[in-house]
Formats: structure tokens, C-alpha cells, sequence
């Protein structure tokens, strides 16, 4: 039982960004964000885990109340990754 949990928990995770709409609002935030936090300062991400990173921008956004809100966690993710990707390849 626990197991199956386990399983289900790892698949809600991951599943998101697999089904991400690169053509949402959410995902072009997601963009945003990470191109505003590279514009400040060189990316530095930790092990490698830039889903880990866009998550943690995430809070930190809304936190911030730079964002009142995100339509979906997964497509702003999926949006910080891949302009993640992207900006760390070029630097």
C-alpha cells in the first residue's frame, strides 16, 4: 500500500510538466520569472535540479506577491525549465 502511494505521489509530481500547454499564461510567467531572476544574477542552480529551482522561484513569487497567482503550478514549472535550459546552455 504504501508503495502504490509512493507511486502515485511521484506521478502527480512529474506528470505536470509532461502535460504542460506551452501556450498558457502559466507557462509564459513561468518564462518570465526565470528571465528576470537571470537578469539579476548569473543562475546557479544546485545539483542540477532546475525543476527544484523553478519551484522554489514559484514561492518566492508569489510570496513576494510579485504574482497574485498561477492558473497552473505545472505549465509555469514546465515554462521555468525550459527557459532554464535555455539561459544555462548560453551561459
Amino acid at each position: 500500500m504504501a508503495l502504490a502511494v509512493a507511486v502515485s505521489a511521484a506521478a502527480v509530481v512529474f506528470s505536470p510538466a509532461a502535460a504542460a500547454d506551452p501556450g498558457s499564461p502559466s507557462y509564459d510567467l513561468g518564462k518570465q520569472a526565470i528571465d528576470d531572476a537571470a537578469r539579476q544574477n548569473p543562475l546557479h542552480v544546485a545539483n542540477g535540479d532546475l525543476a527544484g529551482y523553478c519551484d522554489t522561484l514559484l514561492k518566492w513569487e508569489l510570496k513576494s506577491g510579485k504574482l497574485a497567482k498561477v492558473d497552473s503550478r505545472g505549465d509555469f514549472i514546465a515554462g521555468c525549465q525550459d527557459e532554464g535550459r535555455a539561459i544555462l546552455g548560453s551561459q
